[in-house]
């Protein structure tokens, strides 16, 4: 009896493993749409706004909400305050802080990162063509992504049921 509900313990264990694999992989692209639809707001109030960046960072803030309104509402009024130094590192020290709230995966940590990099120096024109450029390296992620998801989330739900009969197996 015992080794029976162990069996099946390990069978539920390994299947959970493999379709949480499988979940991370849509929580990575979920990170990279809002990754984009940040940009895209960031450049819609830069282009049409006229706006600062303190003022576009807040203006995008208010229309996210969430975990992403809050981190940029934090860099709209870090950036807000001259004394705190270049745009960049302002906006790598909020994302440092809200990288684990906002469950950015290390794979798109670089890119997440790299937005700020992008903005706070040159003229209006400038920025917003970092931002698109910055938006074309997120929607070619995201296809990237997409394309290989079906097939990885197969393999790691199959993994995670073959590793676990395999170990039943071994255990029975």
């Amino acid at each position: 009896m015992q080794k029976s509900v162990g069996v099946l313990l390990i069978l539920i264990s390994c299947a959970g493993m493999g379709f949480g694999q499988s979940f991370r992989l849509t929580g990575r692209l979920r990170t990279l749409e809002t990754l984009l639809r940040v940009a895209n707001l960031l450049k819609g109030e830069i282009r049409f706004g006229n706006a600062s960046l303190h003022d576009a960072f807040s203006g995008a803030a208010g229309k996210t909400g969430g975990d992403y309104g809050a981190f940029l509402k934090a860099v709209s009024e870090n950036a807000n305050d001259s004394r705190r130094g270049a745009f960049e590192k302002i906006y790598r020290e909020c994302a440092k802080n809200y990288i684990q709230k906002l469950g950015v995966e290390k794979e798109e940590e670089e890119l997440f990162y790299s937005l700020g990099s992008h903005l706070g120096h040159l003229d209006l024109e400038m920025q917003i063509k970092e931002l698109t450029l910055y938006e074309n390296e997120v929607i070619r992620c995201t296809e990237e992504l997409r394309r290989e998801m079906p097939a990885k989330k197969k393999v790691y739900e199959s993994l995670g049921i073959l590793g676990g009969i395999l170990l039943a197996i071994l255990i029975w």
